[in-house]
């Protein structure tokens, strides 16, 4: 089971031109952050571009039979969870996110929006905070000031091993009914982006 948890992790290896950290917690630079560079502010905005225009690509690649792992859990509110969620849903977008990884936390706040936007659509967020066991009080303080009420898991077994797996934070993945990862993106997006991102897939999905 850890190889095939590997295996998945490594699928969704991107090159992250969009702000996001490493798994050490270091940030990377993207070309909103690099103006005191000429040369590695214009390398920067054409890897960002590129970035963007792949993004439906890599949120919508077909990665076949590739299942997230089951988990039963809890949540940073201390409720019951299961891979039953993704049932109750046409897609759930899962995003996987670090209290000390600062494009993390600047995107909650449109992760929320996304929740509250995609409700009619039945379209699901989840989030899985990489630290909780370790942090939990950050974690937590990051979810209340930011008045998310969409699930945060707090990862074990099968789903914390897919999590140390991943080279960047924040990492997203799109997953349907049955549990299949369907997509997946590194790097902080805003409400715009993964609006586009979402509709895309809902398209495709029919």
């Amino acid at each position: 089971m850890k190889k095939k948890i590997l295996v998945l992790g490594f699928a969704l290896m991107m090159t992250a031109s969009i702000s996001a950290c490493n798994a050490k917690g270091s940030a990377s630079n993207d070309a909103a952050s690099t103006q005191s560079q000429q040369a590695e502010s214009k390398q920067d905005d054409t890897k960002q571009a590129e970035s963007k225009e792949a993004d439906s690509k890599q949120a919508s690649s077909e990665q076949e039979d590739i299942k997230f792992p089951e988990f039963n859990a809890k949540t940073v509110a201390g409720e019951e969870i299961s891979s039953d969620i993704f049932k109750d849903s046409k897609l759930t977008v899962v995003n996987i996110w670090g209290s000390w990884c600062g494009p993390c936390v600047h995107e909650i706040p449109e992760l929320q929006k996304l929740y509250e936007n995609m409700k009619e659509k039945n379209v699901n967020v989840v989030g899985i905070a990489q630290d909780s066991g370790s942090d939990f009080d950050a974690v937590k303080e990051v979810l209340d000031k930011n008045n998310v009420t969409y699930h945060n898991i707090i990862p074990e077994g099968d789903v914390e091993s897919f999590v140390m797996s991943l080279q960047a934070f924040p990492t997203t993945v799109f997953i349907d009914s049955n549990g299949n990862i369907i997509g997946g993106i590194q790097g902080a997006r805003d409400l715009e982006g993964f609006t586009k991102i979402v509709d895309e897939i809902l398209a495709k999905q029919g």
